[in-house]
């Protein structure tokens, strides 16, 4: 029994368990939890609940049946309690919970000032809570910190928001930077709510505090004297903020007492900077004040060191007021700028020198630091100055004077006066007796002798001094050897007291010469010295002489060359003078310089020779190939001097062509010249030279200008027939003119008698100039396109020099209508054949120039060719003429 019921009971057991309500059991809820409990106004809170047993759940208010549901998301405008209910048949259970809604939080700030900031002024900021949209946060409750980009500005501690601010609160700031300006605004969310938020404000212009002090820049650290100088003064306030737009009146002052005075400036610095100038004269360092007249309190200094500009001047100090012959003077040499400053940078060089021309001159002195120093010692009596000069500019002073005496003490002789004279001219000198120094000896009573270096100079006697020369006396003395002659004076008791003079002794007038340097025998040719030398009556070389000498010669030859009549030039001459001559006549000849004005003159020989043999060659300067001429060869020097020579010569020629002389042989008696005989036939210039037979380079060449008829083609492919040359047939001499077919024509029919439609004859009448050709042996030469039969034929050429029709070559050619051989019928054309030629010829004796010019010809010009029939088949368009002309 037992085993039977248990599956029964297991089954009511478990449907027991399914209909719990059915038992009489009510759901619970296990969980009902919202997070967050607060929120603000507008978000959102998430109701997180579970039951069991039930059958419905709902959620109130607003979410009605959330059956199957574990989670809500609500919203609700206002603090609100919400209730659970889970129920099944058996009941319900209820659970609530509340979802707290705050105030709105606040985002950001607002940040205002009441005025405009001044550095240093405490201004009241602002500060107002915003929400998102930029309204007021009254409920806002949070602390706030203040920071700002003016790291010197004056900030409130952190300040907490009461209620009773209601969103906002002012506090004071105060910025000490000017510029833009900007505060961070950092608060906590507040009201229960975590969180925090920060706000940049617009920036703040904050502008500068009253001028406080003043600023000095651009100030150079140096300048130069009476350079200008400029820099800029600005005004700051207390915190070192430039103030703009501010006016005053500055007063500018320097420590330059020699410089000009500043005048006050009005300023109204709109960029808080003002620019002054001035100018500084002392060299040293100096002070500049500028002091606003608006606050005494307000001003600034600052030094600059002025350095002297260049030298412009010296200044020459120490000099005192007398002086003693040969004592040492200490003198200081200063360079000055334009303002008197020692120009220290100065280190040029000075030269002394002295009124006192016997002082001995101390070296150029150099500068150190503008200054240098000299000393002197005067060595002659009286009133003295000394002079610096600059050396290689224009710098000078001089001292102040001094007053110079001497001292009696040792003696010498001074003898001055000399110079230069004339030979046998009377000649002064002073002798002079002075102490050391050179400063006369008044009480000298000595006794002097003379002597010279001329020994025949008229002397002085010998002279005792007397008190009425005091120490000087003036002698006379004629020296008359020219150059530099010295006199001598010496004390006769004391051989130490001794002095000499120098006299440059120039000749007398000129009233002779001589030729030297002329050799006795030249080769022609040759360039002679001939030196010409005036002397005066005492035999000296005329060294003043200005006159003109002329130079001649008894060789009259064209080729001598005799130089130009020639002044005398005292500093270049010198009284002697070389003329270049050239002698070329063989045999004794002259050399004559005359005196243009005095009419003295002086001559000297000498024999010329002949220079070396050499062959000439003489040509016609122009000649016409084909005919011959004279070559004269002749042995001679250059000049033309004959020289009989013996021996065999030989002939050649830049001509190919030419027709040479055979060897010409030389016995000696032919004084030099003979006559050959030489025909050329190549245009242009032409040599025909004579060689020695033998081993000798002894040759001579003359050269002609070869002429001769050239003829130029017509243009080719031009008419139908052409003239043109037959080079074969043709020289320089004769040129052969071809009439030439450059066309062809065709017959019709075959007898001799019938043919039509060719040529039956040809001619023309050609102007000429018969200056320069004339015929040939054979004017015309016949051709190959006609048949002209048996003689006699119908051919005529002619060319006349006189008569109307003169200047016309007149030619033509014709078939024979009747007689022997006749061909009454044209005959056919062919190109390249020739209807006849023309043989033209070259005169002896006929010029260069154009013989005729196809492209020019005249009225008188006719050509044609012909047919049986008279017609003309070819006229004068149809023919082609070149240019005959004699190069």
């Amino acid at each position: 029994m037992t085993t039977a019921f248990r599956p029964m009971t297991r089954n009511l057991l478990l449907l027991c368990t399914v209909l719990l309500a059915a038992c009489g059991q009510a759901p619970t809820v296990s969980i009902f939890t919202v997070a967050p409990g607060t929120i603000a106004k507008g978000a959102s809170a998430k109701i997180v609940f579970a039951a069991e047993g039930e059958d419905k759940l709902t959620l109130e208010p607003g979410a009605g049946d959330v059956t199957g549901k574990s989670e809500v998301e609500v919203s609700p405008a206002e603090t609100t309690t919400y209730t659970l209910t889970a129920s099944n048949r058996s009941g319900s259970t209820l659970q609530t919970l509340t979802v707290t809604v705050g105030p709105t939080p606040a985002s950001g700030f607002k940040l205002n000032a009441a005025e405009t900031f001044t550095a240093g002024t405490p201004t009241q900021v602002i500060v107002t809570v915003v929400d998102p949209s930029g309204a007021t946060v009254p409920s806002y409750t949070g602390t706030v910190h203040l920071v700002s980009n003016d790291g010197a500005a004056e900030l409130p501690a952190d300040f907490t928001f009461t209620a009773a601010d209601k969103g906002v609160k002012s506090v004071p700031v105060t910025f000490r930077t000017a510029g833009s300006r900007q505060l961070i605004a950092s608060g906590t969310v507040g009201g229960g709510m975590a969180g925090s938020f920060s706000t940049t404000s617009s920036p703040f212009t904050v502008n500068a505090g009253p001028a406080a002090r003043m600023n000095l820049s651009g100030l150079a650290p140096e300048t130069e004297s009476g350079a200008e100088v400029s820099f800029q003064v600005s005004f700051v306030d207390a915190f070192g903020n430039l103030s703009r737009d501010y006016a005053t009146q500055l007063h500018v002052q320097h420590s330059d007492e020699s410089a000009p005075a500043v005048p006050d400036v009005t300023v109204d610095t709109h960029d808080g900077t003002a620019t002054l100038r001035l100018t500084l004269f002392k060299a040293g360092v100096q002070t500049i004040t500028v002091q606003d007249t608006r606050n005494d309190t307000v001003k600034v200094s600052s030094e600059i060191r002025v350095r002297p500009s260049r030298a412009v001047a010296y200044e020459l100090s120490g000099m005192p007021a007398a002086a003693r012959v040969g004592e040492p003077l200490a003198l200081t040499v200063t360079a000055l700028d334009a303002k008197g400053n020692r120009a220290t940078t100065y280190a040029g060089k000075a030269h002394i020198t002295s009124s006192d021309t016997a002082m001995e001159p101390p070296a150029d002195v150099s500068f150190s630091q503008g200054v240098a120093l000299v000393s002197v010692a005067f060595r002659t009596q009286g009133d003295q100055t000394v002079t610096a000069t600059e050396v290689g500019g224009t710098l000078t002073a001089t001292s102040g004077s001094a007053k110079v005496t001497s001292t009696q003490v040792a003696a010498r002789i001074v003898l001055s006066g000399t110079g230069p004279t004339t030979a046998g001219a009377a000649s002064s000198f002073t002798v002079t007796v002075t102490d050391t120094y050179g400063n006369p000896l008044t009480g000298y009573r000595g006794t002097v002798n003379f002597s010279s270096t001329d020994a025949r100079a008229a002397l002085p006697s010998r002279y005792t001094f007397t008190d009425t020369d005091g120490g000087t006396r003036t002698f006379f003395a004629s020296l008359q050897t020219s150059g530099l002659q010295r006199i001598t004076v010496v004390d006769s008791a004391r051989a130490e007291l001794t002095a000499s003079g120098a006299f440059a002794v120039s000749a007398a007038a000129a009233t002779a010469c001589d030729i030297s340097d002329v050799p006795a025998t030249a080769i022609a040719g040759s360039l002679l010295p001939v030196r010409v030398t005036a002397r005066d009556t005492f035999g000296n070389i005329a060294t003043p002489y200005t006159g003109t000498m002329t130079v001649t010669a008894t060789d009259a030859h064209p080729q001598a060359a005799l130089p130009a009549p020639a002044a005398y030039s005292p500093g270049g001459d010198q009284g002697s003078r070389v003329f270049a001559s050239r002698l070329v006549s063989a045999g004794g000849q002259t050399i004559t310089a005359t005196d243009s004005a005095g009419g003295w003159s002086c001559t000297a020989s000498i024999t010329i020779n002949p220079a070396a043999p050499t062959l000439h060659v003489a040509l016609p300067t122009d000649t016409n190939a084909g005919y011959p001429v004279d070559a004269v060869v002749s042995v001679k020097d250059t000049y033309g001097n004959p020289i009989s020579y013996a021996g065999s010569l030989t002939f050649t020629s830049t001509d190919a062509a030419a027709i040479l002389p055979g060897p010409l042989t030389l016995s000696g008696s032919e004084s030099g010249t003979s006559v050959v005989t030489a025909t050329f036939n190549t245009l242009g210039a032409q040599q025909l030279k004579a060689s020695l037979v033998g081993a000798s380079p002894l040759s001579g060449a003359g050269t002609t200008a070869v002429h001769g008829l050239v003829y130029t083609d017509p243009t080719p492919g031009m008419g139908k027939v052409r003239f043109v040359v037959n080079a074969a047939a043709s020289s320089a001499k004769v040129v052969q003119l071809d009439l030439v077919a450059n066309a062809g024509l065709v017959i019709t029919g075959s007898s001799t008698a019938t043919a039509r439609g060719g040529v039956y004859s040809a001619g023309m009448n050609l102007p000429l100039d018969t200056t320069r050709v004339e015929p040939d042996s054979s004017l015309l030469v016949e051709g190959n396109v006609f048949n002209l039969g048996s003689a006699p034929k119908a051919v005529a050429a002619t060319l006349p020099t006189t008569g109307p029709t003169a200047g016309v070559l007149y030619t033509g050619v014709s078939q024979k209508y009747d007689g022997a051989g006749k061909f009454t019928g044209d005959v056919a054309l062919l190109p390249g054949r020739v209807f006849y030629s023309v043989r033209l010829k070259l005169p002896a004796t006929a010029p260069v120039g154009t013989v005729f010019n196809g492209t020019s010809l005249d009225t008188r010009f006719r050509a044609a060719a012909r047919n049986r029939a008279g017609d003309e088949v070819f006229s004068n368009a149809d023919f082609a003429i070149g240019k005959l002309e004699i190069r």
